[in-house]
């Protein structure tokens, strides 16, 4: 069994805890941005300084500004910005207005109150310029009230002509905030994601646990275009939609739904797309919505080139696995756009500093890693982090509503706020992320844009413990900055850049294909994405090798599975339920399993009996779904004590195939790399070898665009790319051995070398 992810990350603590939080916080009659009237702009020859230093209680407070010098940059920790190396473009920064935060400021606030919030939030000239907000469909786990749908019927009933659906709920004080905010900032993106479909059209009959019931996937679809025909009716516009909030996740206190791959793709392709484009409807529909850890989930989407023309791109949560997955995905499907839609912060980071840490954290690297979107999760709650709806009792709020003692409310801003205000006021929807390096975790780490206007925008933080001086290179022209531990700092500029900026400065390399419309599929990789991909080790060398979701890898020869007689299977610790025997014991039902949450050094190992001759192991975990090995290493031995160097690396999946040089070896063991709170899980472990059987397969590389490049470290990269109409297959020279590859439409392979 496995933890939930959403519990996992948002921790219970004591209400004492939060209030301590909360007291740290300034308290401002509004939390106007200092010199919010002020447009954000630059001095000729030098940029603007937007501070945030909570140690000595600076809120986004405009700084004298710095000069450049021109020259190359002295030695040392510099960051180089290259403006002519463009990226995404950016949507907008934001949070939810759940209901319980819409309560909160709609009813709780007066007049003058809700509109000098509103206005802090989303005007870019006297506040910090939100700009897109993701709304629950229905109930969350943040209600004032309970539970509810658009179509609420009595238990035993259903409505499948939807006679029933109103969106009066959300009339009385979520729409007119959602009016307000456009009015005030008319650049607002909206999104709109459902925690769970009517009970009526769930399994569980509730909207608590269950699915979708196969005869209500087109009702489901009608219901989402009569939500977005109503909202657009009440001037609010939606643009995107996600089928479900995390759709991997069953929550058994508040509304949620299961809706794996197959059944999202199914909904899209057959119901919801076409229902949308029949009723004029021109909304996005992204996939997934759920966390970093499970890759294989969106892009499966993308395998079907008619699913992936539904399906816009995907949108990601922060509650498990690694930010990089953003990039990963990216790169093996270069035309499909990343949002991030859900991040919260909230006691679990500790105190406001903390809290700061995790947002700047978001802040910076989600779109360092191709996000379009930064979404907190409320935007408001009270003092107590609700009205929850059975939900996180730890959440950060953007804001908290609170009655003063003479019985009138007011609101104050968190360590959220003011972390999306160092890139929201100064970073327009629609300005692109352009090339810079980062000093790293525990010292400067930076993300940087061009706007529609022309303008730079710089955001950095500190990140270390200790005050860092630092330079940024821009061109021709530098200038440095001492910024404080847990200090954050946004460089404003105008101008064009002059001069060259070296790669190696940057330390990635942008790889440019065209696709058939004249479109660009961008690829950029840096040395860190290494550990992303399988690895083998051949000689002295590390051959590497990507595998999106849908390609395939396939040796010259058949294979065969070795026998499991006289195999012996151990680990370095297993549930009592599920020992190591259960995962060679040739039922998928049955399973070896840790027992608890994987941790660095986590093992499993395979007696095979005696030395046997092997390429390939099979990891497979399908029955527990995100049980797998998040990163893994496997090591060969003739007697089982001596084990020398991994022979390969890679992160897992839920079925982990780890391709290898012909081997041979008695003993193989598996270990994890790092940690996770599920379970490691394996239902079945298999051994192939070449079976010595030629399978020959038909080259077809039509489409396929190839291109190499090498890394500032000496890695090599040979690129394919498939701008085709149809699968492609193409033979891979790899280690003395020439594989064959497969490769979807729309998506790319990654090959590299480097010395072992």
């Amino acid at each position: 069994m496995k933890s939930p992810t959403r519990q996992r990350r948002r921790t219970t603590l004591s209400l004492t805890a939060t209030a301590t939080l909360l007291a740290t916080l300034p308290v401002l009659p509004a939390a106007t941005p200092a010199s919010a009237g002020t447009a954000p702009g630059t001095v000729p020859g030098r940029a603007s300084v937007w501070l945030t230093d909570l140690s000595t209680d600076t809120h986004l407070a405009k700084q004298a500004p710095v000069t450049w010098k021109t020259g190359p940059a002295p030695a040392g920790s510099v960051i180089t910005v290259d403006t002519s190396r463009k990226y995404q473009s950016i949507a907008g920064f934001g949070a939810s207005f759940t209901d319980s935060s819409a309560w909160l400021v709609g009813t709780k606030l007066d007049a003058a109150q809700r509109n000098a919030l509103m206005r802090d939030l989303f005007s870019r000239r006297d506040g910090i310029g939100l700009s897109f907000l993701r709304q629950p469909m229905g109930a969350s786990d943040f209600t004032v009230s309970g539970n509810y749908s658009y179509d609420d019927v009595p238990v035993g009933q259903s409505d499948p002509t939807l006679a029933h659906f109103s969106v009066d709920h959300d009339r009385a004080y979520t729409l007119p905030l959602l009016k307000q905010a456009g009015r005030i900032n008319p650049q607002l993106t909206v999104m709109a994601t459902p925690w769970s479909a009517p009970g009526w059209m769930k399994t569980s009959g509730s909207m608590v646990t269950g699915q979708l019931k196969p005869d209500s996937y087109q009702a489901y679809a009608n219901y989402f275009a009569k939500f977005l025909k109503a909202y657009q009716a009440a001037g609010v516009p939606v643009r995107y939609v996600t089928p479900q909030n995390e759709p991997l996740y069953e929550p058994s206190t508040y509304p949620g739904m299961s809706l794996p791959a197959d059944q999202a793709k199914t909904f899209v392709n057959d119901y919801l797309a076409p229902t949308l484009r029949k009723q004029g409807l021109s909304t996005g529909i992204l996939g997934y919505d759920h966390n970093w850890d499970i890759t294989s989930y969106p892009e499966s989407l993308y395998t079907d080139p008619a699913t992936a023309k539904n399906v816009a791109g995907t949108a990601w949560h922060c509650y498990a696995g690694d930010v990089t997955a953003q990039t990963v995905v990216h790169n093996d499907y270069p035309n499909k756009p990343a949002f991030q839609t859900e991040c919260s912060g909230g006691t679990w980071e500790g105190d406001e500093q903390g809290g700061f840490a995790g947002t700047m954290d978001n802040v910076i690297n989600g779109p360092r890693n191709w996000a379009q979107s930064i979404v907190r999760w409320n935007m408001a709650l009270d003092t107590n982090g609700g009205p929850r709806n059975n939900g996180c009792s730890g959440c950060r709020p953007v804001v908290t509503v609170a009655p003063n003692t003479d019985g009138t409310w007011t609101y104050t801003p968190t360590a959220d706020y003011w972390g999306l205000a160092q890139a929201s006021k100064f970073v327009q929807p629609g300005a692109h992320r352009v090339a810079s390096n980062t000093l790293g975790k525990g010292s400067i780490e930076d993300v940087a844009f061009t706007n529609p206007d022309g303008s730079t925008a710089l955001v950095t933080y500190n990140s270390g413990a200790t005050e860092r001086t630092f330079t940024v290179g821009w061109g021709n022209r530098h200038f440095s900055y001492t910024l404080a531990a847990g200090a954050a700092a946004t460089f404003t500029w105008t101008g064009a850049q002059h001069g060259s900026t070296a790669p190696a400065a940057i330390g990635s390399v942008d790889i440019p294909f065209r696709n058939a419309n004249g479109s660009q599929a961008l690829i950029s990789y840096d040395s860190s994405l290494l550990a992303q991909q399988p690895q083998v080790r051949v000689g002295d060398q590390w051959l590497g090798y990507t595998l999106p979701t849908g390609a395939s890898l396939s040796p010259p020869t058949g294979e065969t599975a070795l026998s499991r007689d006289g195999w012996q299977a151990t680990a370095s610790a297993s549930s009592s339920d599920d020992p190591p025997s259960k995962a060679t014991d040739g039922d998928a039902s049955t399973r070896w399993s840790l027992g608890r949450g994987m941790q660095p050094g986590d093992w499993f190992q395979l007696d095979l009996g005696s030395t046997r001759t092997f390429d390939q192991i099979v990891l497979d975990a399908t029955a527990s779904s995100g049980d797998f090995a998040r990163q893994y290493e496997v090591y060969t031995s003739d007697d089982g004590t001596n084990w020398g160097k991994p022979i390969a690396t890679g992160p897992g999946s839920t079925v982990t195939r780890i391709q290898l040089p012909t081997t041979t070896a008695r003993y193989i063991r598996v270990v994890n790399k790092a940690a996770s709170g599920s379970w490691w899980s394996i239902h079945d472990v298999s051994v192939l070898a070449p079976d010595g059987k030629s399978t020959s397969s038909t080259s077809s590389d039509k489409g396929v665009q190839r291109k190499s490049a090498q890394m500032p470290d000496g890695t090599r990269l040979s690129v394919a790319y498939n701008s085709g109409t149809g699968t492609a297959t193409f033979d891979v020279p790899w280690g003395g051995t020439t594989y064959s590859y497969r490769l979807p439409v729309g998506a790319a392979a990654i090959f590299t070398t480097r010395s072992a």
